[in-house]
């Protein structure tokens, strides 16, 4: 899993913003999470399937994938349009992964800041 450098205020800095300026920054109560899901699969498989019954999984949960299917392998972050994804959505990700029969390989990662990554 990717290792991500926070940029976001935090402490005294933090403290001094109003509500509007911690939303427009996206920090404090407007902080917003996402995972990292990544997998490999049987090349024998077909990817367009798989793509699609993956992104009908996420969107039934009322999420978003963004990343891609290809030459074996899965890679991309899941998140929400606003707020969070939740540990049940992270588990469940994982949960349909490790059930595909295509799958060999699956693991989600932590949840890391959506705007300024994690430390």
């Amino acid at each position: 899993m990717r290792n991500y450098a926070s940029q976001a205020p935090t402490g005294k800095r933090l403290r001094r913003l109003k509500p509007r300026q911690r939303k427009k920054l996206h920090v404090g109560e407007y902080q917003q999470f996402v995972f990292e899901l990544k997998a490999a699969y049987n090349t024998d498989a077909s990817s367009d399937a798989l793509l699609d019954d993956l992104i009908d999984m996420i969107e039934s949960r009322k999420l978003y994938f963004g990343g891609g299917v290809g030459e074996g392998k899965i890679d991309g972050i899941v998140s929400t349009g606003l707020g969070s994804p939740t540990e049940e959505d992270r588990q469940a990700a994982l949960q349909w992964l490790k059930n595909r029969p295509e799958i060999t390989d699956a693991e989600v990662g932590e949840f890391a800041d959506a705007w300024y990554g994690c430390d």
